[in-house]
């Protein structure tokens, strides 16, 4: 069963689109499921007629400790307030 299916995947991935892809699935000699997981494009019913398992993921997201310090850049001084303290009168 594997050998056809095989070879039919392969084609499938070199060639361009086929027009006659409904007709070719039903000339292949599958099982049932196996040809109904090509014509739905059903990826995980085809996956399990190889007898493979869904691909798993597993994450860890480890908080840190304590928030790392955001480094000045050199240079780049604060903006200074304005003097709210009444200076001299620049018309004397």
């Amino acid at each position: 069963m594997t050998t056809p299916l095989i070879a039919f995947l392969d084609t499938l991935g070199r060639l361009p689109p086929m027009a006659d892809f409904d007709s070719r699935v039903a000339a292949l000699d599958v099982d049932a499921s196996v040809r109904e997981a090509l014509i739905g494009r059903d990826a995980a019913a085809l996956a399990r007629a190889f007898g493979t398992a869904p691909a798993m993921w597993c994450a860890v997201n480890a908080p840190e400790d304590e928030p790392k310090p955001i480094d000045d850049v050199p240079g780049d001084e604060p903006a200074r307030e304005p003097d709210q303290r009444p200076g001299p009168d620049p018309s004397h």
